[in-house]
């Protein structure tokens, strides 16, 4: 991670205080940071990419977990390819980690028939891309260890 903030690009912020948020029409994550060592949140949507498919942001804590955040009304398989989408390139960002995981928040309920689309995503996710992902439908806190994978499925 660089450590001269003033050199880093206008989406990307250092945060070190115990809890680093991201917003978008109405929704957010909080994430929480207890020990306050510095997290990479980087507006991937507009700034690290600017064109076709992107997700709003990653929220990377070099430590432990780099998190892939979608910030969505309610279409979820959107929100996925917007994901799978962002991956790729923030792999090759300087900034990435080795560990990552993904997070979709939509605002409305989750209804039963999608239930197993949600559980055939979360099983992809974690057998074809080795990340946790969750789909949530509220505003939450999160801790970045919820996003790790048991080191057992690990394939890195």
């Amino acid at each position: 991670m660089r450590s001269d903030a003033r050199k880093l690009p206008n989406y990307v912020q250092i945060e070190m205080g115990e809890w680093v948020v991201v917003r978008e029409r109405g929704r957010h994550a909080r994430f929480h940071n207890p020990s306050g060592e510095a997290v990479v949140k980087v507006r991937a949507d507009g700034g690290l990419i600017t064109e076709g498919e992107r997700a709003d942001y990653v929220v990377a804590h070099p430590e432990v977990v780099d998190v892939i955040i979608e910030l969505k009304g309610s279409d979820v398989s959107k929100a996925i390819t917007q994901i799978r989408a962002t991956l790729p390139v923030w792999r090759r960002c300087e900034w990435a980690g080795r560990k990552h995981g993904a997070l979709v928040v939509r605002g409305k309920g989750i209804h039963p028939k999608l239930l197993a689309q949600f559980e055939r995503w979360q099983r992809e996710f974690r057998k074809t891309l080795h990340m946790r992902l969750l789909i949530k439908t509220s505003n939450l806190d999160y801790e970045f260890e919820q996003f790790l994978l048991p080191e057992a499925e690990m394939h890195i």
